[in-house]
C-alpha cells in the first residue's frame, strides 16, 4: 500500500524533506544578503507552520527593519553633506595616516584647488604645509599665508579628534580670516573718516565763510590785508573741497544690484575715451553673453578707476590693458584688469588699498579704498596679484560670490 501523497505527487515525507531543504538554502541566501547590508530580501510564509512560520516572519521583520534604518542612514548621509556643502568654513577629515576621507566643496574653494585630494596637493604653497597640517594638535590653531590665482590668501585652521567608530580621526577647520580682517579695517577707517570729516568741516568752513565775508568789504579791497585774507579764504574752500572729496568713502549710496551684461559695460566705458591711443585695449569676456548682479554705477566706477589707473601707470610710452572675466564652478564670476606698466613695488603693494594712500603727485588716495568698499557692498571681493604671477606686471583682481 503506497503511502499517502500530497498534492504535488510526491509522499508527505519527501514534500517536507524537499520544504525544508528549499528553506535552508533560502535562509543562508539572506543570511548572505544581510552580510552584503541587503535586506530587500523577503521569505514566504505560505505553507509554513509552527515555529518554522515564526521563523520566516520574525526574518521578513528583520530585514524590512534593517532597510528602514539603512535607507534612514542614507538619508542622514545626504543631509550632513549638504549642511558641509552650504557652510563657508572649509571642512578636511583626516584618518590616522593623515589620508583625507571626506572635505566639502568650500576646502577647495578657500584652497584655490579644483579638488582636493590629498594634502600633498597643498606643496604647491609650501612643501611644509601637509607636515604641519598633518601634525597639529588637537584644540591648537595655525595661520595659513600663500599667494594664488585670486591674491594672497589667509587661512586660520583649528584641529579637533574624534572617535568614530574604532577609529580616531581629525577635523581641520578652514576659515578665510583675510577677508574678515579687511572688512573690519574698512569699516574702522568709515568711522575714523566720518569723524575727521565731521569735525574739519565744522572748524574749516566758519573760516571759510568770514573769509569771504571780509573780501567783500570796501574798507579790505583797496587794504593791505586784502591778498592774506585772500589766502586763507582760497586754502579754506580748498581744504573743504578736498574734506569733501573723503566724505565719499564714508557715505557710498546703497547698492541697487540688477542684472547686466559685462561685455556691454566694458564696451560703454571704452567709448569715452579713456585710454590713449598709444595703449591698446584688449577684451577677454567667457562666454561674451557673462552677466553679472550688481549696482552697474558702482562697478562702472570701480573698473574706471582700475582703467584710468592702468593708464597713468603706462605713461607716455606703448603700452597694453588687458580684461578678463569668466564663471568659476562656483557660479564665482571674477574680472582680471591687467597691465604691462611698471610694477606696483612691494612696500607700496601693502598700503595700496587703505584710505589716503597715494604715491601720486595731486592724487586723493580714496581711488582704491573707494573701489574696496564698492566691492564689499557688493558682495565681492578686489585684490592685487604678485608682479608676473599671470603673465602681466599689474593685475587687479575682482571676484563676485
Amino acid at each position: 500500500m503506497y503511502p499517502h501523497r500530497g498534492l504535488s505527487g510526491y509522499p508527505r515525507r519527501l514534500s517536507f524533506l524537499f520544504q525544508s531543504e528549499t528553506t535552508t538554502g533560502e535562509k543562508l541566501a539572506q543570511l548572505e544578503a544581510i552580510r552584503n547590508r541587503d535586506y530587500s530580501f523577503r521569505l514566504p510564509t505560505h505553507g509554513f507552520i509552527g515555529g518554522e512560520r515564526i521563523l520566516q516572519n520574525t526574518l521578513n521583520e528583520f530585514g524590512a527593519m534593517m532597510g528602514e534604518q539603512k535607507q534612514l542612514m542614507e538619508q542622514r548621509e545626504r543631509f550632513y553633506e549638504q549642511v558641509l556643502s552650504g557652510i563657508s568654513s572649509g571642512i578636511i577629515v583626516l584618518d590616522k595616516k593623515n589620508k583625507i576621507i571626506q572635505s566639502n566643496p568650500a576646502a577647495a574653494r578657500l584652497l584655490s584647488i579644483p579638488a582636493l585630494g590629498t594634502l600633498q596637493q597643498l606643496e604647491r604653497y609650501g612643501e611644509d604645509i601637509p607636515e604641519l597640517l598633518g601634525t597639529l594638535p588637537a584644540g591648537e590653531r595655525c595661520n595659513l599665508q600663500y599667494g594664488t590665482s585670486k591674491g594672497e590668501v589667509q587661512l586660520l585652521v583649528r584641529a579637533s579628534v574624534m572617535q568614530l567608530g574604532e577609529n580616531t580621526v581629525k577635523i581641520l577647520t578652514l576659515n578665510d580670516i583675510r577677508n574678515e580682517m579687511d572688512a573690519k579695517e574698512l569699516e574702522s577707517w568709515v568711522k575714523l573718516t566720518r569723524v575727521l570729516t565731521h569735525e574739519i568741516m565744522n572748524s574749516i568752513a566758519p573760516i571759510s565763510s568770514l573769509s569771504e565775508t571780509f573780501l567783500q568789504r570796501k574798507d579790505v579791497k583797496n587794504s593791505p590785508i586784502y591778498e592774506g585774507i585772500r589766502a586763507i579764504h582760497e586754502t579754506s574752500t580748498g581744504l573743504i573741497s578736498f574734506v569733501d572729496s573723503y566724505r565719499k568713502f564714508s557715505s557710498l549710496q546703497k547698492p541697487s544690484p540688477e542684472p547686466f551684461y559685462l561685455k556691454e559695460l566694458l564696451l560703454q566705458i571704452e567709448s569715452i575715451h579713456l585710454i590713449p591711443s598709444h595703449i591698446q585695449l584688449t577684451l577677454q569676456i567667457e562666454p561674451e553673453d557673462l552677466m553679472l548682479y550688481a549696482d552697474t554705477n558702482l562697478i562702472r566706477q570701480v573698473l574706471i578707476n582700475l582703467i584710468k589707473n592702468a593708464v597713468q601707470a603706462i605713461g607716455e610710452r606703448t603700452g597694453k590693458i588687458h580684461i578678463r572675466a569668466y564663471s568659476t564652478k562656483e557660479e564665482h564670476i571674477l574680472i582680471y584688469v591687467s597691465n604691462d606698466g611698471p610694477a606696483i613695488p612691494e612696500q607700496e603693494a601693502e598700503e595700496i588699498f587703505v584710505p589716503f594712500f597715494t604715491t601720486k603727485k595731486e592724487g586723493s588716495g580714496i581711488g582704491l579704498s573707494l573701489s574696496r568698499q564698492i566691492m564689499k557692498l557688493s558682495n565681492g571681493s578686489i585684490s592685487l596679484l604678485k608682479p608676473e604671477s599671470n603673465g602681466w606686471s599689474t593685475t587687479f583682481v575682482l571676484e563676485f560670490f
